[in-house]
């Protein structure tokens, strides 16, 4: 390299601390590409913000840029081979496959691109690095998830995992008031025997209408097959979809359901009522939990306990009376939250510690929850956003 291109100091400082966000540990076990993808944006809007800070600063002799290049560089390495260890620790945790030098190599190659900016002549040097960060961001993967019909999430809901003695309505969406949809939703339950049950769960969808059968399957079995389920659609778009775009469809259509479900048990004349819980997982949880705290203001100890699984950081209450709260410790959606970027996640007392728990870094800490929601959708129940039966077996069983 020629004595004129060595880089300034601070594109070197840049390049390698948006090397660092990207390379500091995560919660969950990483795609090559990903890693590849976070590494170069990362490294590439870092260089790019130091050529243009370099802009206001005069160059130092060639033997200074020099030597921090090569200091940069190094420490860049040492920063990979850490990540890389990383991912074998969280790899030996879950009991998967190793990496190999593929997935090495993929999650390296990316990066390539910002090094052939910065090695640029000063002049193109910055159209490089931006072009490099572009790249990297283009074509990086969405969130998992998926939208499904009405009509197979209430299939779903209905038929899996179920057993003869199984009592679950569904309320698909359509364009009637939430209100009136909840109360035909208790009226269908009621003329199911529902009254007859010695409990009743309401579990609130996530935002594509999807209710998790492993959680049906825990509540039938914690309750020895006398409880129904009712569940009502507010939305048909991924979760992580809904969730930005508004939480309330979420909120409103539990507190109907739970307000229909409690007035309706209250009329009964039958002397043995059956016990009515709350139960949501991922933005189910956020309707879940606005449900209870609706209960206790208005209808105070009506409710029998309620059980939230993956609630979004910051949406639900940690440490309400009568609620379980659920939490894989791998879980990115329990701790995503702009403020990570300045503090540390507030976490659940209950959550578990299923992988290795990386340290929350400032700013990384953020880039890194936000990568691994790409993901937490690809592991078995009990690790990333995947609960399994335990959601069910959780729930406490009320004297009659």
């Amino acid at each position: 390299m020629k004595a004129r291109t060595w880089p300034h100091p601070l594109v070197t400082a840049g390049t390698t601390a948006g090397a660092a966000i990207a390379l500091a540990p995560g919660s969950l076990p990483r795609e090559a590409l990903i890693q590849g993808v976070l590494l170069a944006a990362f490294a590439g809007i870092g260089a790019l913000i130091g050529m243009l800070a370099s802009r206001f600063v005069p160059w130092p002799a060639a033997r200074t840029r020099k030597v921090t290049a090569a200091a940069g560089g190094l420490v860049i390495v040492a920063m990979f081979v850490q990540m890389i260890w990383w991912q074998l620790e969280l790899r030996w945790a879950l009991g998967t496959e190793t990496l190999d030098l593929g997935w090495v190599a993929v999650a390296a190659a990316p990066s390539g691109l910002v090094a052939v900016g910065v090695a640029l002549p000063s002049r193109i040097r910055m159209i490089g690095a931006a072009l490099a960060a572009a790249i990297a961001l283009s074509v990086a993967p969405s969130p998992a998830g998926a939208a499904g019909s009405g009509e197979s999430v209430a299939h779903k809901f209905t038929a899996v995992g179920a057993q003869s003695t199984s009592l679950r309505v569904y309320g698909e969406l359509d364009t009637r008031d939430v209100t009136d949809r909840a109360q035909n939703l208790v009226k269908r339950w009621q003329a199911a025997g529902g009254m007859h049950r010695s409990a009743v769960v309401v579990a609130v969808p996530t935002g594509s209408g999807w209710v998790d059968p492993d959680a049906l399957v825990g509540i039938e079995s914690r309750m020895a097959g006398d409880v129904g389920v009712v569940a009502l659609q507010y939305s048909d778009i991924p979760s992580w979809q809904a969730f930005l775009s508004s939480s309330a469809p979420a909120r409103d259509s539990a507190i109907a359901v739970t307000a229909a479900l409690i007035d309706a048990v209250n009329r009964s004349a039958s002397p043995s009522r059956p016990h009515i819980y709350l139960y949501g997982q991922s933005l189910g949880a956020v309707g879940a939990d606005a449900a209870r705290q609706w209960a206790q203001a208005n209808r105070s100890g009506a409710l029998c306990h309620t059980v939230l699984a993956g609630a979004p950081a910051g949406t639900a209450s940690l440490s309400a009376p009568s609620t379980t709260v659920l939490a894989n410790g791998s879980d990115p959606v329990v701790r995503w939250s702009p403020r990570l970027i300045w503090q540390p996640p507030a976490l659940a007392s209950g959550i578990t510690h299923d992988l290795p728990t990386p340290p929350w870094l400032p700013v990384a800490g953020f880039v890194q929850a936000s990568a691994d929601l790409i993901g937490a959708l690809s592991f078995p129940a009990g690790h990333g956003h995947q609960y399994g039966t335990e959601q069910g077996h959780v729930i406490p069983v009320c004297p009659r």
